[in-house]
């Protein structure tokens, strides 16, 4: 197993709240989407880690084709996590079954977008991981048109990179920056350690007290 995979193998065995306390002890703010993004799919157990592939939807009411949005799919690469944007809500869907298909087809781990998805079925059906913050019937076409993809994007008040790490659960999902990854990393081992020896104290019975006056956290 290469570095790449070890880390995205690591992520998986946490939660989305640690790392997102982590970040925020090191400063490193506005890294969590928006809550209204959720996956499409309940699965309690859902953990989910991969390289950020950003693409940038345009919303307009000319019907623009597809083509880019063809490339971007073609171009998916192994082990990423595809994110549309747009930058303004388009009463449509960001991404659907077929293009679940191809990116799983590519080796991408999931889909996250900042409005509709729709085809749930058939992505239920192939197992592919989608977060989205509605379902939606309607086509793109006439409404918005992919205008980039492998660019830096911004959800929400989030940035996001290519390259930057992806991490998403059932609580929501975490934008972990390219740049800091390994101060991130090295305190993220440290805390999960804390994390594990206080949950073993508070089950053999333990106060909340006495164990964050050992540990520090809670």
């Amino acid at each position: 197993m290469d570095q790449h995979s070890n880390i995205l193998a690591f992520l998986e065995t946490l939660y989305t709240p640690l790392v997102s306390d982590v970040m925020d002890k090191l400063g490193i703010n506005n890294q969590v989407l928006d809550h209204s993004i959720q996956s499409m799919i309940f699965d309690p157990h859902l953990k989910i880690a991969g390289y950020a592939f950003p693409c940038q939807v345009i919303p307009t009411q000319e019907y623009v084709e597809i083509d880019t949005l063809l490339e971007m799919v073609d171009a998916i690469p192994n082990d990423s996590i595809v994110l549309v944007a747009s930058k303004h809500d388009i009463d449509a869907a960001l991404w659907g079954g077929l293009m679940s298909t191809r990116a799983k087809a590519n080796g991408a781990k999931a889909a996250v977008v900042n409005g509709g998805v729709r085809d749930i079925e058939q992505i239920a059906e192939i197992g592919f991981p989608v977060f989205g913050s509605y379902r939606c019937v309607k086509d793109i076409r006439k409404r918005g048109y992919m205008s980039d993809y492998n660019c830096k994007i911004t959800i929400g008040n989030v940035v996001v990179k290519p390259q930057d790490i992806i991490f998403s659960d059932i609580n929501g999902i975490v934008v972990i920056p390219s740049d800091r990854f390994d101060e991130i990393f090295s305190l993220l081992k440290t805390t999960l350690e804390n994390e594990q020896q206080t949950m073993s104290a508070l089950t053999k019975g333990r106060t909340a007290r006495e164990v964050f006056e050992t540990y520090k956290t809670f």
